[in-house]
């Protein structure tokens, strides 16, 4: 299934003990529907406050579904406000919305004007210092490909666990429906515990000439202290999921937006 959720009201993707997450209500909604313990995984497992305009999520089930119109209506009308499902289909029997996926694509919003407009509140970081989009371009430039991308990861979350990932393409653009949008569209294999927030915040800290490092000097300092600040959960939205060995899962992107 691909969903869309607003991550203000959840403590991320993967379920908690006792807060309100992603898989949980999805997990309550789909288990009274089909009569049956579902559990779910998604493409990728996103931080409390992180959107999605379209995550990818698989699960097992016995029961058979015959209309997915009518499946993805009940679920949407169990599951807590702020998260809906948007299409679903029967996949192989070997698909995993997290180990099938090959790559992931995030982007983050910057609203990059004089004042602060409410209307973007939760939905963009807010910067009013002038930025220009060909310095952020000509940072990234220089970490595209696979990289120890250690220095972009949260210190804790990387003790003795592999750092390298690839980044296969970036690309920034200033919005032609809002005014003062920023876009900065990610694509990579993986990524680790905050390296887009902190790469973001980086590359804007590089570029407003307050470190002298590059983004490229920081990977290979490899120490999370080299860094720029980690930019806030808001401004970051879990866009799209590819798999290679399932190009069906294009047709479920159906959504002229998801399809941007």
């Amino acid at each position: 299934m691909v969903i869309q959720y607003d991550g203000a009201g959840f403590f991320g993707f993967q379920k908690q003990k006792t807060t309100p997450s992603i898989q949980q209500t999805l997990e309550q909604a789909l288990s009274t529907i089909l009569k049956e313990k579902i559990k779910i995984t998604g493409a990728g497992r996103t931080d409390t406050g992180v959107h999605a305009w379209g995550m990818v999520v698989s699960f097992e089930h016995t029961k058979e579904i015959g209309n997915y119109h009518k499946l993805i209506t009940s679920i949407n009308a169990l599951s807590s406000r702020g998260v809906n499902t948007l299409s679903g289909s029967i996949m192989p029997p070997k698909f995993n919305a997290r180990f099938s996926c090959t790559e992931r694509e995030y982007e983050y919003w910057i609203l990059n004007t004089k004042y602060p407009y409410p209307l973007f509140s939760g939905r963009a970081t807010w910067i009013h210092v002038p930025l220009y989009i060909e310095l952020l371009e000509g940072q990234f430039k220089d970490i595209l490909g696979r990289n120890n991308f250690k220095s972009f990861a949260k210190a804790s979350s990387v003790k003795e666990k592999p750092t390298e990932r690839e980044i296969t393409s970036v690309s920034i653009s200033r919005s032609k429906e809002w005014e003062g949008i920023i876009k900065i569209n990610i694509r990579g294999s993986g990524f680790l515990h905050n390296m887009i927030r902190i790469l973001v915040g980086s590359a804007i800290q590089v570029s407003l000439g307050k470190t002298k490092m590059g983004l490229k000097e920081i990977i290979e300092k490899e120490n999370r202290s080299s860094a720029g600040i980690t930019l806030p959960p808001y401004g970051l939205y879990f866009k799209r999921a590819y798999y290679q060995d399932y190009p069906q899962i294009n047709s479920l992107y159906y959504s002229e937006i998801l399809s941007k």
